[in-house]
């Protein structure tokens, strides 16, 4: 027993010493590696030198220029390139103005005939962009037509309608039977016509024929109508007609036809959407049992003449869309124009006529200058441009203030109204004093750095010279808000009037800048003359610029050592401000560096600023 007390006492004592060692090995090792990550992080940090240098405040971004050729809407570019612009230099880029065709746009439209407005404004008339002004046509001649009634339905206020088709019946028929026993009288269909686009409803006489048979023998049917107008929510307006019952001993298993006739006066319409609306009775005047009578109100076996049917409405079988567009043009001496109407129709085939007004004649063309017609399209809701250029006596198609005015008219046999969608409408005039130019750039700030959350405003400047002292030139940018150039909210309108040589030229956007350039930093600038004058113009451009006004620092970092910086934070110290700024910018060993920050602020006295970097140096710089 003792020898087995001390060979446990061995084993123990063994265990022991086997871990220690297995401790004292870790313990070494992470010495070890501490020892050597403290010797690498020692060194690595012995090889950063970083020194700042300066810390100055600064007002405003570097100037940014086009990165891409200008486009010039109107003039010419006789030499040079947009790479000219972009720094002051000996090179320069020369543009020249052109003869420029002067645009206008109706501002004022008229409702001819009973045309109806539907949607839109004048305004959408300025660019062929696919948004509409719309007009609905109205019935300007009316037939006399036999509607037949079908089962072809409607649904009115929750009513199921059955509506007038003009046209052969349809091949669905709807039988309805009143049994021998029953005397009241029976709903056996109602018909509706819609009123849409009609004014008015002319005098006439109708008849309504009825077609049916019967079961058995000594069964006779009353026949009758009425006819109303009845509003969109189902309630009546009007009883046109009512009654007229015609009593008939009807074939027996024979169809035979029944007919009254009902005397219509002249209607007004009141509101478009209202119906005309038929309703179609029938009752027996005898008790017979087992005996029916049938009505049929459609059945395509039968001959039109044997059919359901209304015969003399007068109704709709011609309908026109009329307008009127008037707008305001230049005095000037035209050597030409051009007008130009692009449209649709909602339907088909549409018989158009465009006219433009002669104000020597003091009447719109049929024929010849300022006369268009054609069929519209085959196709519905089809965009169609028509121009014409006018080269003799051009002028005679403005009044002695300026004004002009044309005339759409579309016209098409049918039955059913339409609409005309009229997209764009333009006078274009070309005059003997019309010499412009427009040149437009595209610039990016860099928004990055010059961060637009902090931007105070925004600058352009132009270095140019023109041959005409006396035309003024101006500066604008692109208005996204207003999908428009403006200089609207700058703080000079009034333009620049050139000297002799090269001058500066210089706006700032106060702050107005936010609606002229875009999150992204992009602002498009305009270079431009007044307008059009009889000198043709020769302007060249030095340069082209757009930058930031700030209120920031510019740091002036230099990186001695051998190994990148990694900058992580800036201190800004003084008597009354001490204040940390997160940084995460990189540079490189022996490079001389600046780094904006629009963000931070300096005192007005004497400071402190400390840059930190990832290893753990401080460079420092104290303000003299």
């Amino acid at each position: 027993m003792k020898r087995l007390r001390l060979n446990k006492r061995g084993i123990s004592n063994v265990i022991v010493v086997m871990l220690s060692l297995v401790l004292i090995v870790i313990v070494v090792a992470n010495v070890i590696l501490w020892s050597y990550e403290m010797n690498q992080l020692d060194w690595e940090r012995m090889q950063e030198k970083i020194t700042l240098a300066n810390a100055e405040r600064i007002t405003h971004s570097p100037w940014f220029t086009s990165q891409n050729e200008y486009a010039i809407s109107v003039g010419s570019r006789l030499n040079g390139t947009y790479a000219y612009t972009q720094t002051v230099d000996a090179n320069y880029e020369t543009f020249r103005e052109e003869l420029a065709q002067a645009s206008y746009n109706p501002t004022v439209y008229n409702l001819i005939g009973s045309t109806k407005y539907v949607s839109g404004t004048i305004v959408d008339l300025a660019a062929d962009n696919d948004v509409y002004m719309t007009f609905r046509s109205y019935s300007s001649a009316f037939s006399s037509q036999t509607t037949y009634a079908h089962s072809e339905t409607t649904i009115i206020a929750g009513t199921t309608y059955y509506q007038l088709k003009l046209a052969s019946a349809d091949s669905a028929g709807v039988t309805l039977s009143a049994s021998g026993s029953t005397t009241g009288r029976k709903l056996l269909g109602r018909s509706v016509y819609p009123l849409i686009g009609i004014t008015s409803v002319p005098a006439s006489t109708w008849t309504v024929y009825y077609r049916g048979y019967k079961t058995g023998l000594n069964l006779i049917v009353h026949c009758d109508a009425d006819i109303l107008i009845r509003r969109a929510d189902g309630t009546t307006r009007t009883t046109v007609a009512t009654g007229v019952a015609n009593s008939v001993n009807l074939n027996r298993d024979t169809w035979s036809t029944v007919s009254g006739t009902y005397a219509w006066g002249s209607y007004t319409v009141v509101e478009e959407t209202d119906f005309l609306e038929v309703d179609y009775y029938a009752h027996v005047t005898t008790s017979q049992s087992n005996r029916n009578a049938y009505l049929r109100i459609d059945d395509s076996g039968l001959a039109l003449n044997d059919q359901t049917r209304v015969a003399g409405m007068m109704l709709p079988s011609k309908f026109t869309t009329e307008i009127e567009l008037t707008g305001l043009s230049n005095l000037q001496t035209w050597q030409s124009l051009t007008w130009t109407v692009n449209s649709a129709f909602t339907a088909t085939n549409v018989n158009t006529t465009l006219q433009l007004y002669n104000y020597n004649t003091s009447q719109y063309p049929t024929s010849g200058d300022g006369f268009t017609g054609y069929t519209s399209s085959a196709t519905p809701n089809t965009d169609e441009t028509r121009n014409q250029t006018i080269t003799a006596n051009p002028a005679h198609f403005r009044g002695s203030t300026g004004e002009w005015k044309t005339k759409i008219i579309g016209v098409k046999e049918t039955n059913s109204p339409f609409n005309l969608k009229v997209d764009w409408v333009e006078l274009k005039v070309k005059s003997q004093e019309t010499y412009r130019i427009d040149i437009v750039g595209e610039f990016a700030l860099d928004v990055s750095t010059y961060l637009l959350s902090y931007a105070r405003s925004v600058e352009l400047q132009v270095r140019y010279r023109a041959i005409d002292s006396y035309e003024r030139w101006f500066l604008k940018a692109y208005n996204w808000t207003n999908a428009s150039f403006s200089d609207a909210g700058f703080n000079s309108t009034a333009g620049d009037i050139p000297t002799t040589g090269f001058r500066y030229y210089t706006v700032n956007l106060t702050n107005a800048w936010q609606s002229y350039v875009r999150s992204d930093g992009t602002i498009r600038i305009e270079f431009c003359d007044i307008g059009p004058d009889v000198n043709q113009t020769i302007v060249d451009v030095d340069f082209l610029g757009a930058r930031t006004v700030v209120d920031g620092v510019r740091f002036s970092l230099q990186n001695d050592g051998s190994v990148t910086c990694h900058l992580v934070a800036l201190w800004v110290l003084s008597s009354t401000v001490h204040k940390r700024y997160d940084v995460d910018f990189f540079f490189n060993s022996g490079v001389s560096t600046d780094y904006v920050r629009v963000d931070v602020g300096l005192p007005q006295n004497s400071f402190i600023v400390k840059a930190v970097t990832e290893r753990g140096n401080i460079a420092v710089l104290r303000s003299p």
